[in-house]
């Protein structure tokens, strides 16, 4: 039942969220136009200087700066001064700047503004049970909302926790990494950068993804040990056997999960682990949920179900994926076994398949 939540209280809500919605686009703004970069020195600047440091015009850096500052985003030095100058707090830059910080967020503007242009598609998606066209790259691109995750944790502490794996990364012959629906390429990047010994293939089905991926790893300076294809894990089989496969992120998306789960199983060499890391939902389905289920459902609702509702056999995962489901996926792909490995996070889940 509900916790006797009345109207007026339902409206609030509403509001309030509706308040957040409009804070990440204006911080989408400043994102994409480079503000919170202009501003990442702690300086103070008027809107007029923020505007010529960034090739906007000075009316909407005004309402920006103002709009930032009631929201406490940045700091004002004498509201009533004019022109008021603005800085940004130092703590700030780790959340809207440094895109390699654990607390780095201002992607969630991009992405919330980028899925904001099916919602029209999506109205009719709902109504015929089909998918709605692919978002276009342009003009931000996919946004790279783990890369901090990646970069900071992924062969310090979670690789790590694969006692054996870790052991057989780091050792010669140079190990084997397949990274299947790599995406913009930061997880096979970061695997690189962790073992300066293996070899990573990155797979995704988006070209653009690809493109980009190739890009980072060229800048990252692995782009001798990390290579990345546009194609179907599926295309890979009966080449040299993998020590390491990897699924971060990505099953639930899969129209067909299970079929993955089998191209995946064999590209492992005989000693070969199978990582699979998604959302770390709860358990079993309960009413009220958790901020995190409400996080994922939502993004299921518009992001990650639309896609795969394409395909007429879709297993139709959607975002929360539950333990139970992954293991049932593992079971037909052909796995005897699913550990839940003892890492961590409020966001993700590690499952260790056998």
């Amino acid at each position: 039942m509900l916790d006797g939540m009345e109207a007026h209280e339902l409206a609030e809500r509403i509001y309030r969220n509706a308040a957040g919605t409009l804070e990440l686009y204006a911080i989408y703004l400043g994102e994409q136009l480079g503000l919170y970069r202009a501003m990442a020195s702690g300086d103070w600047i008027t809107p007029a200087e923020l505007a010529d440091r960034t090739g906007t015009a000075e009316r909407y850096m005004r309402e920006w700066l103002e709009h930032h500052a009631v929201s406490e985003l940045v700091e004002v030095e004498d509201p009533t001064a004019e022109p008021r100058r603005y800085r940004l707090p130092k703590a700030h830059v780790q959340t809207l700047v440094d895109r390699d910080d654990l607390n780095y967020s201002a992607s969630s503007g991009v992405e919330l503004a980028r899925i904001a242009r099916q919602l029209p598609h999506l109205v009719h998606a709902y109504r015929n049970g089909t998918a709605p066209p692919p978002l276009p790259w342009e003009p931000e691109g996919r946004p790279d909302p783990n890369r901090p995750q990646f970069v900071n944790l992924l062969g310090t502490q979670w690789l790590p926790t694969m006692t054996d794996v870790d052991a057989r990364l780091r050792t010669a012959p140079p190990a084997q990494v397949c990274d299947i629906a790599c995406g913009t390429g930061w997880s096979s990047i970061a695997t690189a950068q962790a073992y300066p010994n293996v070899l990573v293939h990155g797979l995704d089905l988006d070209e653009d993804a690809i493109a980009a991926a190739r890009r980072n790893a060229e800048r990252a300076g692995v782009s001798d040990r990390v290579s990345f294809t546009t194609t179907d894990a599926a295309t890979l089989a009966g080449r040299e056997p993998y020590d390491l496969v990897m699924i971060i992120e990505a099953l639930h998306d899969m129209s067909r999960p299970v079929d993955a789960l089998k191209a995946a199983r064999a590209l492992l060499a005989g000693h070969g682990a199978m990582l699979v890391v998604d959302a770390a939902v709860a358990p079993e389905f309960t009413v009220p949920g958790s901020l995190r289920d409400r996080y994922e459902y939502g993004w299921s609702l518009i992001g990650c179900l639309p896609p795969a509702m394409g395909d007429p056999d879709s297993a139709a995962t959607g975002t929360v994926m539950r333990p139970a489901t992954l293991s049932r996926y593992a079971t037909q792909a052909g796995f005897t076994g699913v550990e839940i490995l003892p890492i961590e996070t409020d966001y993700w889940r590690f499952y260790r398949l056998t």
